[in-house]
């Protein structure tokens, strides 16, 4: 083929507008996430793992911007409407559709297929959300995935390359996000990032917890010291004993 031909040819092909500057922007964004993930550790402080989750929560939005565009139900018609929880299999996920096809079918005296049995992930908006354990061994896989799929992105990619992209970002900043939460060391289910009291019983290390405790078991009699007042403020106390008469 001569070069005009393949020029000719080449002309019903045009690059999105902004796809370039946004995929330069996404390969830098991946390629920076290996120096995060050297510097973390088996028992690593969760405010260690914030870092990549920043980092990975702002590739996943260039990505996403470069995939097309996902809605709640994945219905052009009703992008925004409730979702089915007992969508048959091989049905969509969109409520107000399979109402109505349910209603045409039954109509014609047909029985609905069974619903499909629950995805083994959740997704929101979509996009995926992967099962626990969240374990920096499960970010590392989540990474090696989209680095092994960055190296196949380029500027003619088909969109659904751009969509498996996303969601594998959106799944490895599923895990740092849950990394990054504090953890539960005072073993207190109300405040699982609460400091540990060192004078405190076994099982009651709850720094807050103890306190309160602490309070209750005060007798009345036990005096408690008033709160400061500012300056500027005026507030009224109430008086604990009456003044005697005259």
């Amino acid at each position: 083929m001569s070069p005009q031909e393949q020029q000719r040819g080449s002309r019903g092909y045009s690059v999105p507008t902004g796809r370039p500057y946004a995929l330069k922007e996404l390969q830098s964004a991946v390629g920076s996430l290996g120096d995060h993930l050297k510097e973390l550790y088996d028992g690593a402080h969760p405010t260690e793992y914030e870092s990549v989750a920043d980092a990975l929560y702002t590739a996943f939005q260039t990505a996403s911007g470069l995939a097309p565009a996902k809605s709640y139900t994945g219905c052009p018609e009703h992008p925004n409407g409730a979702l089915d929880p007992e969508a048959p299999e091989g049905w969509g996920r969109c409520l107000i559709c399979n109402d109505r096809r349910r209603l045409g079918m039954r109509a014609q005296g047909a029985r609905a297929a069974a619903a499909a049995p629950p995805a083994g992930e959740q997704r929101r908006l979509g996009y995926p959300v992967p099962d626990p354990p969240y374990t920096l061994q499960a970010l590392r896989e989540r990474l090696r995935a989209v680095e092994d799929r960055r190296f196949h992105l380029s500027l003619g990619s088909p969109p659904e390359d751009f969509v498996a992209m996303a969601d594998d970002l959106h799944r490895a900043f599923i895990v740092a996000r849950e990394l990054s939460r504090p953890r539960n060391a005072s073993g207190c289910s109300e405040h699982p990032g609460a400091p540990i009291d060192p004078d405190a019983p076994p099982g009651e290390a709850c720094i807050f917890c103890a306190g309160r405790k602490r309070r209750a078991q005060r007798s009345a009699q036990t005096p408690e010291m008033l709160p400061r007042i500012r300056r500027g403020e005026r507030r009224q106390l109430q008086r604990r004993f009456e003044r005697p008469p005259g």
